[in-house]
């Protein structure tokens, strides 16, 4: 008996419009399928129709029990931020310093590392800096390395952050778009600005989206919500929503380590099936 009742041009259009889990169950169904599904050109065209997901995936890290916690949340527009409890991830892997730090995530798949990074475009982004020629002093910029070329790069930051230090910058990812946000703490008084690079690799651009003054305890921005909200960590280790337009802040009963957080889209993939790094490297190019 045939192992497929289809024609194959059919049956890659069929499996095509099923989710990555359950074509995961497919490949075992027949040989046939198995072949399909785990081919680079099926797992890079069912990436790329792919539709951008309301669910995020949340990190954090809760001390009294000793461990990192990857959860999914649900962020429709007109609903509540709310957690699925049932739908907390399993992660087989212990950090020696509590938790790690996550780079970035793309094509469905999280990156860890033990200092601050950004993944955007098929790159790995980091802040730095560099001396200024004569006498000129330091001015920080957005350092690249691409995973497909393995080339480094970098890109310039705008006139209003190319003096501040490093250390009051940080790297994300707004709408996939390249974001920096930088920090300005005095004793009593704080804020931040996000600042957007609209068109990636074009220095023109870059612009300001808006300053947030840092009230009731806001510590850092750890991700954007599909309603517009920006959500925050706290010093009291909690995870907040704030409305950049009203002001208006809101606790979503989120705990953790302020400096665990890690907010993100959730994306189911098929990526690195076959635990090869040419599939990755197929849908970076």
């Amino acid at each position: 008996m045939a192992d497929s009742y289809f024609l194959p041009e059919l049956l890659r259009e069929i499996l095509l419009k099923f989710p990555a889990k359950s074509l995961l169950r497919f490949t075992t169904v027949f040989e046939s399928w198995h072949s399909v599904i785990t081919s680079f050109p099926f797992i890079s065209a069912h990436l790329a129709q792919t539709p951008h997901s309301d669910t995020f995936i949340v990190r954090r890290y809760v001390s009294t029990s000793n461990r990192e916690h990857y959860s999914l949340f649900q962020d429709s527009k007109n609903q509540p931020f709310y957690l699925n409890f049932t739908s907390e991830l399993n992660f087989p892997f212990n950090c020696q310093l509590g938790y790690f730090r996550i780079i970035g995530s793309c094509n469905g798949i999280l990156c860890l590392a033990d200092d601050l990074f950004g993944f955007v475009n098929g790159a790995v982004h980091w802040i730095a800096y560099d001396v200024v020629a004569n006498g000129g002093g330091l001015r920080s910029l957005v350092m690249t390395f691409s995973i497909a070329d393995e080339v480094f790069g970098e890109i310039l930051l705008p006139d209003a952050l190319v003096g501040v230090i490093p250390m009051n910058l940080s790297i994300m990812l707004f709408e996939e778009s390249l974001v920096v946000v930088r920090y300005e703490r005095e004793i009593d008084d704080a804020s931040c600005e996000v600042w957007v690079m609209k068109q990636y690799g074009v220095f023109e651009s870059w612009s300001r989206l808006y300053s947030i003054n840092l009230v009731a305890d806001m510590e850092k921005i750890v991700g954007f919500r599909n309603n517009g909200e920006v959500l925050f960590t706290t010093r009291s280790n909690d995870l907040i929503s704030y409305d950049p337009n009203s002001g208006r802040n809101m606790g979503l009963c989120i705990q953790g380590s302020y400096r665990s957080f890690y907010v993100q889209n959730y994306m189911e993939s098929l990526i690195l099936l076959k635990g090869n790094n040419a599939v990755l490297s197929n849908v970076v190019d």
